[in-house]
């Protein structure tokens, strides 16, 4: 049991990942400019684009965490891991929205994710990767 905690937890780490890339590839996207690693800023004066970046993912990593400890087939934990990828990047759309404009009302928000729906699921496969290599270790 304490193994496989350990494995989901590295895992969740992936789901840190999916949001990185996520994000990146949003901004250059929404800004029309090249591919970069660099996070866009926050307007917040004492904001810190990488620790919100981690702080808002960590609502979906604990919820992997806790749920996957009681998942055993591949297939559904994928599935899981995408969901909580998904719930990750609303919330990642949720803080940069600022970034890309004034002000954003919630269906705008779910409206800046569908658009960059592409954008997700690209930055979904290194995570999934991750995570199906790590699984390999569980058994």
């Amino acid at each position: 049991m304490i193994r496989l905690f350990c494995v989901r937890l590295l895992q969740s780490l992936g789901l840190a990942l999916v949001a990185y890339l996520f994000v990146c590839l949003m901004t250059a996207s929404m800004r029309e400019a090249p591919f970069s690693l660099t996070l866009p800023e926050i307007s917040q004066p004492d904001g810190n684009s990488a620790f919100d970046l981690l702080l808002f993912s960590l609502p979906g990593q604990l919820l992997f965490v806790l749920v996957g400890c009681f998942i055993h087939r591949r297939r559904l934990l994928g599935g899981v891991f995408a969901l909580f990828a998904a719930l990750i990047a609303l919330l990642q759309c949720l803080l940069f929205a600022d970034a890309f404009g004034n002000t954003w009302s919630t269906a705008e928000i779910f409206g800046l994710l569908g658009f960059n729906l592409h954008w997700f699921l690209l930055a979904l496969v290194p995570g999934l990767a991750w995570l199906i290599g790590l699984e390999r270790l569980r058994v």
